[in-house]
């Protein structure tokens, strides 16, 4: 479930998606019912008695969360007046578009296709996205053949009645060239956070990736992607054998590259 910090970033979203600037007072803040009203749960979270304290936190620790990921706040907040401005209307749309299909299992294709547009937002090279249901090559030989064409496979990754070999996302880096180019694999989750869910998809992954003989599984990335909001508290102190990435990582670079020469 997400935190009442992120169902509130998810709220003013909402309210965005439709205006280019709102006014929300805490009594707007009412989105789980008159029993959990989520002011009462940022009071708690930020151990705040006062009217627009644990509001103002809320923003401020959004603001930093999105400047770990290297991206800013779609929207400015006047804690003077309560008045929340858009500033970037299509990450806000599709952050209200994710709120509206998470977990449903109906919308995962659109989810990977949502998300490829916005990986595209932050890097260079080729996105190829093929998870399933595609809308080209549903064949298994089409799919493989396509593979082998244009991302050095030389093997047939679907065997038998797979559907996507585990294979939703694949980002090809512009560094080598096939069969030796690394590739990012990209597994989409349209649901919370789950650190079994992701483990399992893995090993599919790495076995599809493996029927390319230029490099060695393991030299390759592995991403997976949950319909969430990636933050330390959710993640286990052990290491994990994939990158976590959630909705703030689609979010628009601040800056296109980085260049730091010591």
């Amino acid at each position: 479930m997400l935190t009442p910090t992120f169902r509130l970033f998810e709220s003013v979203c909402n309210e965005l998606a439709d205006a280019q600037s709102v006014v929300i007072t805490r009594d707007d803040f009412v989105v789980d019912g008159p029993n959990a009203p989520l002011m009462d749960e940022l009071d708690l979270e930020y151990r705040r008695s006062d009217d627009d304290g644990a509001l103002n936190d809320a923003v401020s620790s959004l603001s930093k969360h999105f400047a770990s990921k290297g991206a800013a706040l779609p929207f400015s907040y006047d804690p003077t007046t309560g008045r929340f401005t858009s500033l970037d209307a299509q990450y806000i749309d599709f952050v209200d578009m994710m709120r509206n299909i998470r977990s449903n299992p109906n919308m995962s294709s659109e989810f990977e296709r949502k998300a490829t547009e916005r990986l595209a937002l932050r890097t260079t090279g080729v996105i190829h996205r093929v998870g399933w249901k595609r809308t080209k090559f549903q064949e298994a030989a089409k799919f493989n053949q396509y593979l082998q064409e244009q991302l050095g496979f030389t093997r047939r990754v679907l065997l038998g009645r797979e559907k996507d070999g585990g294979l939703d996302l694949l980002w090809a880096p512009p560094l080598g060239s096939f069969p030796h180019r690394p590739l990012v694999s990209v597994q989409c989750k349209n649901g919370e956070y789950d650190r079994a869910t992701a483990d399992e998809s893995l090993g599919t992954s790495k076995a599809s990736l493996d029927r390319q003989d230029g490099l060695f599984p393991d030299v390759h990335l592995y991403c997976v992607l949950f319909n969430d909001y990636i933050t330390p508290e959710i993640l286990p102190e052990k290491r994990v054998g994939f990158v976590p990435l959630g909705i703030s990582d689609l979010a628009a670079p601040a800056k296109a590259i980085e260049t730091h020469v010591l």
